[in-house]
């Protein structure tokens, strides 16, 4: 440390030029750095879609997702594979182990599915959606026109818009909420089929060989083949055909395939041919574009660890390029934008940080009347900062509410660092003895090492403050799940920032000071600010000195309001909720409500939020989009609303929920995107939400064993002491038509099983039979039905089935059509079907019930392929608060030990660890006056506090030691009185720094940062009385035998260890007191303020750089 100390001053000017490199490169490198409100929080995953669109969800299990699930489950690093199978789709999502890198997971997951065996051709094959940040949504788009047709839109939008939209850097994905992809539509009636003589197959086989290309394995379009090329003595001409179908009108005049002969019956005659989309698997509702609601949303979703400010720039800038080509739409990129969240958030924060710094640099030139001072301070506070700032946009973090709030607490640490190294340089060059190695009068080198003792001396007890800084950090690392990965990035921005605080303090500062400080002329006045602390400090300190009770009163009182205060707070999430102005509203109807049905609802509601004052913009997303994030069916909707800024944020909230009552028969909920994306994060826990007091998961295969056997474990598990309430969670069922084919039946008329379901699901749900290419865009054509013959479940019944003969049946005379249940979606665990048990605990320790029920649960006898396993929400949750519990007491330990290491005895090492909760009752009280819930703010606001405590402590104990093994009498006092000064400096720094912070109120972006504030503020004001007042009182006393009388080390001399005399530069001191003279000669007993009466030295000088002026020596002055 003294190597490097006087490396920075021989090379002062170097040193200060790069670190002002440092600082215009950080600055202008954190222009651009990735900015969000949450961390990346989510595991590793990896998610696999297989779209099936008319497919029930049963059938969805059983010919996607149980095929993909054998193929995928065993993957290596896999940590949990589920899945979920809903009407048209399947989705499977596979975790993986903390650590595990994306990019080689998806690899090895590409390999199983490209290995992996055929999926029934119903839909598109299995597709790996690319990976997302965990807030998915970076920006949404509406487009709507009054002009252009919806089929003609959504092709632009497919074909031209979303394209652009995907070469944005930093853009994943683009999904379009209501598309409507236009495909030539052969539309039949049974019945005029038989009428013609033409047969369902005819139709589809002279429908498909009329494309180019066919996905029919059957018709002879499957094998297209090549047009080849002929080569003339010249040259190669290669030849083309020019496909003649792109309209309705070409497709018509196709004939009809027949056996034998040419059919004079083309497909005109026997179908109508239009040009429509196909069904719809979700649609979106803008309210506030259109008048009737119809468009388009296009949902741009961003890489994990995207700059959330670029993708919106990005989009907004590639939409404004589009807009020549865009005549006559209606664009509106204002529907859900966070990126005006984030630039208010930006702002209030840059504002308030500056007001912030503003008060700092004034308060030190105030502290030490001198504008050089203020302005090291300045740069002492500021650049550490920008470097920790720099090297986490280095490594690509991204900053997010928990990076600033990892920041704001550091500041703790950085405020008293330059504190204590300007406090202890300017001293050291005020007090250096005339004549001596390191006096000022010797120029430079007398400076410089003038300097290099000062500092020396002020951090070595904050290299030990700096160590137990670290280990205090530990218990937090051990959070687990996705409240742990929010406040890891804390953390790290915690520590990261401590440590480049001692780096410039090290380096940096001593430069500055080299460069800019000098001794102080002689005669100078004691700063009136340093003065009053150390006369309130001094008629206090007296107090306690003579009243012991008085110091016993004030740490109960301390004690026992932290006590009272911490169970107080109310019960938050560790996040708070975001002063969002972007809002959502989550709609639930009834299982098997209808896409008309959510959109005539979703249009009433958006139409009365639009009117309600504040709101300006209304837009719905109702069920899914292809490859889209809401893995829902299209009985659920969202509502995207946006305040405006002007508006009473709170008093809108209100009026919205107001408007939502009036939608009984919807469940709902009114939310920020946020509070979505961490609603939604996965977790390993079993259970229908992973937090019931105890659930017993019942695996298997049919619904109906799943069932009874679920029921009889129920009864059992309510027989067991302290457990009640068993509850089984049967999957939503909603109505559906369930068509059993009679065997018997049709083999009457020649058909077969297959031949039925494959005829109605013509029918039903059409068929794609090719494709054709126009203007550099694929379109579909597919074979269906009129609408009229399959609206209700009549039409079902009667729908007329070709035989063998030639002839047509009902459908109803071979199979039974009727209206059942069936589950709207069917979820996997571990590649299993599952049902879950859930029961309440009363009078019962949750692991005692854990394992009776699990005894139980074994005596019951399961069908073969049956298993449970119990868990209980409650019991993982006391497990990881027992870890937590464990570590901390783990770290205590190691707290003590270095205590101990730093002080030399035990009973103030234990001491000062018992102290350091009565610093935290500050933050406690402000932060529940404040009314502030627990959250991350005021959980990592106290790591702040504790390092105010632990320096300020480590100081006045290591002082007094040193006084004590000098001779000294009442050095306990004397300590806490040169400390006065630093550490009521670093407190009211602290908080004048993060006063704007608490003034701004409940804004964008404070919403961590305030109640760490609030936190920080209290704790400054304890742990400054705890330091100078409740230490000293209990420290006051003469080291015991058996404490290790050894005399610190100053680690500095060349001949081995030299002994720290009190006051010398090089002693632990010297941040306190560089240069100081004892407050006692042998033989001589100090006065009441520490001076002897004859014959002896001055008082010792405090860290401004000297006590009051006094007529006999006014040559005593100030730095």
């Amino acid at each position: 440390m003294r190597w490097l100390i006087a490396s920075c001053l021989r090379l002062a000017a170097v040193v200060v030029v790069a670190a002002l490199v440092v600082a215009g490169l950080g600055i202008w490198s954190l222009r651009n750095a990735a900015v969000d409100t949450l961390p990346e929080f989510l595991p590793p995953q990896v998610q696999v879609q297989t779209e099936a669109l008319g497919l029930s969800a049963n059938e969805v299990e059983q010919l996607i997702t149980v095929p993909m699930e054998d193929e995928l489950n065993g993957v290596a690093y896999l940590d949990h594979l589920r899945s979920r199978s809903l009407p048209g789709l399947s989705d499977i999502e596979l975790t993986f182990k903390p650590g595990t890198d994306i990019y080689h997971a998806r690899q090895l997951v590409q390999e199983r599915v490209n290995q992996g065996p055929a999926v029934v051709n119903v839909g598109t094959p299995p597709v790996m959606v690319q990976p997302l940040s965990a807030e998915t949504r970076g920006l949404m788009v509406g487009i709507s026109s009054s002009t252009v047709s919806p089929i003609d839109l959504s092709t632009l939008a497919r074909w031209r818009i979303r394209p652009r939209l995907l070469a944005v850097p930093g853009v994943a994905n683009v999904t379009i909420w209501g598309q409507r992809d236009q495909q030539l539509q052969v539309l039949i009636d049974p019945a005029k089929l038989r009428a013609k003589g033409v047969t369902l197959s005819q139709v589809i086989n002279t429908t498909g060989d009329a494309m180019w290309t066919s996905p029919l394995t059957f018709v002879e379009a499957s094998t297209p083949g090549a047009d080849g090329f002929i080569d003339t003595p010249n040259q190669r001409l290669s030849v083309q055909h020019l496909l003649p179908i792109s309209t309705p009108q070409d497709l018509a005049k196709v004939p009809v395939e027949v056996d034998t002969g040419v059919s004079k019956l083309k497909l005109g005659d026997v179908a109508t041919v239009v040009e429509d989309h196909p069904a719809l698997r979700g649609d979106a509702v803008l309210t506030s574009q259109s008048a009737d609601g119809t468009g388009f949303l296009l949902v741009v979703e961003k890489f994990p660890g995207a700059d959330a400010l670029a993708v919106d720039r990005g989009v907004r800038q590639a939409m404004a390029e589009l807009a020549p080509g865009l005549q006559g739409v209606k664009v509106d990129t204002d529907v859900y934008r966070p990126a005006t969240y984030l630039d208010s958030a930006l702002a209030n924060l840059g504002w308030a940080a500056l007001a912030g710094l503003v008060l700092l640099v004034a308060w030190f030139g105030l502290a030490w009347r001198s504008w050089r001072v203020a302005l090291i301070g300045l740069v002492a506070t500021a650049l550490p900062l920008i470097t920790a700032a720099w090297v986490l946009d280095l490594r690509d973090a991204t900053f997010s509410w928990f990076t600033l709030a990892g920041l704001a607490v550091a500041l703790a640490v950085v405020v008293d660092d330059a504190v204590s190294a300007v406090a202890a340089v300017q001293r050291g060059l005020d007090q250096a003895p005339p004549g001596s190695p390191d006096s000022p009068d010797r120029g430079r080198e007398g400076r410089a090492a003038a300097i290099t003792e000062a500092l020396l001396g002020v951090r070595r007890p904050l290299g030990w403050a700096l160590a137990v800084l670290l280990l205090a950090a530990v218990p937090l690392l051990m959070v687990p799940g996705s409240n742990g990965e929010l406040t890891r990035p804390m953390l790290f921005t915690y520590v990261l920032t401590m440590v480049a605080a001692a780096a410039v303090a090290l380096t940096v500062t001593p430069a500055l000071s080299l460069l800019l400080l000098r001794r102080a002329p002689e005669g100078r006045a004691v700063p009136p600010v340093a003065r009053w602390i150390e006369s309130v400090h001094d008629r206090a300190a007296r107090v306690f000195a003579r009243r012991r009770v008085a110091a016993v009163t004030l740490a109960g009182v301390l004690g026992v309001a932290a006590l009272a205060i911490i169970p107080q707070f109310g019960g938050g999430g560790l996040v708070p909720a975001p002063q969002d102005r972007n809002l959502v509203v989550q709609w639930s109807a009834a299982p098997g409500t209808s896409l008309p049905a959510m959109r005539q609802t979703t249009e009433a509601a958006g139409a009365e939020l639009r009117g309600v004052p504040g709101v300006t913009g209304v837009a719905s997303d109702i069920g899914q989009a292809l490859l889209g994030d809401q893995i829902v069916n299209v009985d659920s909707a969202q509502t995207w609303l946006t305040v405006a800024g002007n508006a009473d944020l709170g008093r809108t909230k209100a009026r919205i929920t107001e408007v939502l009552s009036h939608y009984p028969a919807l469940s709902h909920q009114l939310l920020t995107y946020a509070q979505t994306a961490l609603a939604g994060a996965p977790t390993n826990s079993i259970g229908p939400d992973g937090n019931a007091p105890l659930t017993v998961r019942l695996y298997g295969t049919n619904w109906a064993a799943l069932t009874t056997e679920a029921n009889q474990l129920a009864s059992v598990v309510d027989g067991i002491h302290g457990v009640s309430g068993a509850t089984v969670h049967e999957p939503t069922q909603e109505p559906s038509i369930l068509i059993d084919t009679d065997v018997a039946k049709a083999a009457n008329y020649g058909l077969k099983p297959g031949d039925v379901r494959r005829d109605t699901a013509v029918l039903i749900s059409g068929i794609p039979v090719g494709s054709y290419y126009q203007q550099q865009q694929i379109f579909d054509v597919a074979v269906w039905s009129v609408p009229t013959v399959r609206a209700n479940l009549g039409d079902i019944q009667n729908l007329l089935l070709d035989t063998p003969s030639g002839g047509q049946v009902p459908l109803k005379d071979v199979a039974t059509v009727a209206i059942a249940p069936a589950p709207t979606e069917i979820d996997h665990d571990q590649a299993s079907r599952y049902l879950d048990i859930t029961a309440t605990l009363h009078g019962v320790d949750a692991d005692t019930a854990v394992s009776q029920v699990q005894t139980a649960v074994r005596k019951v006898t399961l069908p073969e392929g049956y298993h449970a396993e119990v868990s209980s929400g409650i019991a993982e949750q006391q497990g990881a608060a027992l870890q937590i519990i464990l570590v901390a007491i783990g770290c205590a330990l190691g707290t003590l030990l270095l205590f101990q290491a730093a002080l030399r005895s035990w009973p103030r090492a234990g001491l000062l660890l018992a102290s350091l909760p009565l610093s935290l009752a500050g933050g406690a009280l402000t932060a529940y006056a404040a009314g502030s819930a627990i959250s991350a703010g005021e959980l990592i606001g106290f790591l702040g506090v504790l390092a105010l405590a632990v320096r300020g402590g480590l100081r006045v104990l290591r002082r007094t030691r040193e006084l004590e093994l000098a001779g000294h009498g009442g050095a306990s006092a004397v300590a806490a009185r040169e400390a006065s000064f630093p550490v009521v400096a670093s407190a009211i720094g602290l908080i004048l720094l993060v006063a704007p912070f608490t003034l701004r109120g409940d804004i964008a972006g404070l919403e961590l940062v305030r109640p760490l504030s609030f936190v920080l503020m209290g704790g400054a004001v304890t742990a400054t009385v705890v330091t100078l007042l409740l230490l000293p009182a209990f420290a006051g006393r003469a080291p015991s035998d058996e404490d290790e009388a050894v005399p610190f080390p100053t680690g500095g001399g060349e001949g081995g260890e030299q002994v720290a005399q009190p006051g010398a530069r090089g002693s632990v001191d010297e941040g306190l007191r560089p240069g100081a003279r004892p407050a006692t000669q042998p033989g001589g007993a100090p006065n009441e303020r520490g001076r002897p009466d004859a014959g002896g030295s001055r008082a010792p000088e405090e860290l401004h750089g000297s006590s009051p002026a006094s007529a006999s020596d006014p040559a005593e002055g100030a730095a």
